[in-house]
């Protein structure tokens, strides 16, 4: 089984199983960051429209940690391996809105000696409807495995948006780390939290 499908398995914020009757893959591709992509993120940080939805997640993250069933839109999974939290998409926020954000955290991770290991899309049609995922794995810099054991950072960072027709429907962030002699002990994920979440 691949790191994947191990680092889902009996989460309970898993993939939802797709019937292949029902759904027809009508793209899979590379993700590739255009320079009006590029220009309009800059825009969005510039104007700080960032700042309401990071202070959103980080009361989200607060109050969740404070009572774990309190009525939040944000959920953690931790275990000894895996760890990470998913959200649903809400106004005032748009689904642009959500693509900055899961950009911004793609810089933060590479501001953190993260390198993209690969960033997919997949668009299928279910039931009549256009259903698009896009994912992107992260791994800690391969200057990080010239000696042993290795630097391993918060771990391998998986991102995975959701998106129903045009509208984002949910963002997970999962991170997933290695217990084995060959790698240091991983950063403590509250930090991965901070370092991610805060402004």
């Amino acid at each position: 089984m691949g790191i994947l499908a191990n680092l889902f398995k009996g989460n309970s914020f898993q993939h939802e199983p797709k019937a292949a009757e029902e759904a027809e893959v009508l793209i899979r591709e590379a993700i590739k960051t255009t320079k009006a992509f590029e220009n309009d993120f800059s825009i969005w940080l510039e104007k700080g429209m960032h700042k309401g939805l990071l202070d959103y997640l980080n009361e989200c993250i607060s109050e969740r940690k404070t009572n774990p069933r309190a009525e939040v839109n944000l959920y953690f999974h931790e275990s000894k391996n895996s760890n990470g939290f998913y959200f649903r998409a809400e106004s005032p926020w748009s689904t642009e809105d959500y693509y900055f954000l899961v950009h911004l955290i793609k810089q933060k991770l590479i501001a953190q000696n993260y390198v993209q290991n690969h960033a997919t899309r997949e668009v299928i049609e279910q039931k009549g409807e256009l259903k698009t995922n896009e994912e992107f794995f992260f791994k800690p810099s391969l200057k990080f495995k010239r000696e042993t054991p290795y630097e391993q950072l918060f771990g391998n960072v998986f991102i995975e948006h959701r998106i129903n027709g045009d509208k984002t429907e949910l963002i997970k962030i999962m991170v997933n780390t290695y217990t084995d002699q060959l790698y240091k002990k991983p950063y403590d994920f509250e930090d991965f939290l901070t370092e991610i979440c805060l402004i």
